[in-house]
């Protein structure tokens, strides 16, 4: 088995404009281009077998990504800028990390505070406890 590197993963998002995808024995099994959080949440909740032993590229990482990651299975996870939150988050729930860059927190699409998906799990306790507040919050949009 080949394990794409760093760059090759990093190059996949730039080429195919890709925000997320996911890959099994390095093919590709599910991509989106849509931002934010909710393309990988939908992929927590409606297929959670093709998270479970996958490899996670992404572009932005924080917490809440990071424990959606944790939770669902993910082996590793590569990302273009990682919080150091998510990155503990990883670590700590045995999942190996990769990446571009890290930073203190994910800033919101304004740029003027912390996104709100990374304040709405800052507190949590555990990945299942982040993860819950996930599910309540994108329940309550329904």
């Amino acid at each position: 088995m080949i394990f794409l590197t760093d760059a090759e993963l990093h190059e996949l998002l730039k080429a195919k404009e890709y925000t997320l995808a996911v890959l099994k024995e390095d093919k590709v099994v599910f991509h989106s281009q849509e931002r934010g959080l909710k393309p990988l949440y939908r992929l927590y909740r409606e297929q959670p077998e093709t998270l479970k032993g996958g490899v996670v590229a992404d572009k932005v990482t924080g917490r809440a990504a990071a424990m959606l990651a944790v939770v669902g299975g993910v082996k590793e996870v590569y990302s273009d800028l990682i919080s150091e939150k998510a990155l503990q988050v990883l670590e700590d729930g045995g999942v190996k990390a990769r990446y571009g860059g890290k930073t203190a927190y994910i800033v919101n699409r304004t740029k003027t505070g912390m996104c709100p998906m990374e304040t709405l799990v800052l507190d949590a306790a555990s990945p299942e406890e982040g993860v819950k507040r996930l599910n309540e919050f994108f329940d309550s949009q329904a």
